[in-house]
C-alpha cells in the first residue's frame, strides 16, 4: 500500500484517503500508458527493422539502346535499371519480362532478361571469324536485401525466334517491362505482400544500318517520356 494511504487510513480522514486513492490511480494510468506508448515503438522498431515484407521497386534508365546478336541474329535490347527495396527481408527478382509493341503495325513480341552486361561489354565487339564473343553473362536471380538497391545493365532477347525482326529503322517502338519475383511462403506473407507495377515507355528508333549493329554498334532509342517509376 501507498505511504499515503497508510497516512490517510492512520489519521482517520475520509478525504484525505479518498485523495490518496486518485493520486495513486492517476499514477498507475500513467505508468500503464507509458508503458502501452513503449511497448508500441518497439513493435514499430521490430517491424520496421526486421519483419516489414520486401518491397521493390524499379525504375529505367534513359540511356535504352538497341542492337542485334551476330550468333543467332537475335534482336538485344539493352536497359539499365535499378531495383529498390524499402522493405526490411530479403526481396529476389527472377527475372524481367518485356512486351515490345511496334507503334505502327501493331505486332508485339515478349523479351526476357538472358544476360547482365557491364562496361567491358560496352568496349568489345563480336567476331564471328575468329569466334570471339564479347564479354556478358547469364541473367542470374537478383537478390536485393532489405534497405538497399541493385543496379545494373540487363539484356533482353526475344523469348521465341522469330524469323523477321521487329523493330526497324526509323520506326516507333512501346515496352512494357515487369518483373518477376518469388512468391510469398505463407497466406500472411501473401497478405502482406506487394508486387511491383510494370513500367511502360514509348520510343523512337533512329536510322541504323543493321550490318553495323552485328559488328558492335548501337542504335539509341531516344523515349518520347522520361522513365519513371511505375505507380
Amino acid at each position: 500500500m501507498e505511504p499515503q494511504v497508510r497516512r490517510a487510513i492512520a489519521a482517520g480522514s475520509a478525504g484525505e484517503f479518498a485523495g490518496a486513492m486518485i493520486q495513486t490511480s492517476v499514477s498507475g494510468i500513467i505508468t500503464a500508458l507509458a508503458s502501452g506508448v513503449a511497448l508500441i515503438v518497439s513493435g514499430i522498431s521490430l517491424w520496421e527493422t526486421s519483419l516489414k515484407q520486401p518491397n521493390l521497386q524499379f525504375y529505367l534508365g534513359n540511356n535504352l539502346a538497341y542492337t542485334r546478336d551476330p550468333w543467332g541474329s537475335d534482336e538485344v535490347l539493352v536497359i539499365p535499371l535499378t531495383v529498390t527495396n524499402s522493405g526490411a527481408r530479403d526481396g529476389a527478382v527472377i527475372s524481367l519480362e518485356m512486351d515490345v509493341k511496334d507503334a505502327t503495325t501493331g505486332a508485339v513480341q515478349r523479351f526476357s532478361s538472358s544476360y547482365t552486361a557491364d562496361a567491358s561489354y560496352f568496349g568489345s565487339t563480336d567476331d564471328v571469324s575468329v569466334n570471339k564473343h564479347r564479354p556478358k553473362t547469364p541473367f542470374a536471380p537478383i537478390v536485393v536485401s532489405g534497405r538497399t538497391t541493385f543496379s545494373g545493365t540487363v539484356l533482353f532477347y526475344p523469348k521465341e525466334p522469330k524469323q523477321k525482326p521487329l523493330i526497324g529503322e526509323k520506326s516507333e517502338i512501346e515496352m512494357t517491362v515487369r518483373l518477376v519475383t518469388t512468391k510469398p511462403s505463407g497466406w500472411i506473407d501473401e497478405l502482406m505482400a506487394t508486387t511491383p507495377e510494370p513500367i511502360t515507355v514509348r520510343a523512337e528508333v533512329p536510322n541504323f544500318l543493321p550490318g553495323a549493329l552485328y559488328v558492335g554498334e548501337f542504335a539509341r532509342l531516344r523515349l518520347r517520356d522520361d522513365a519513371a517509376k511505375a505507380p
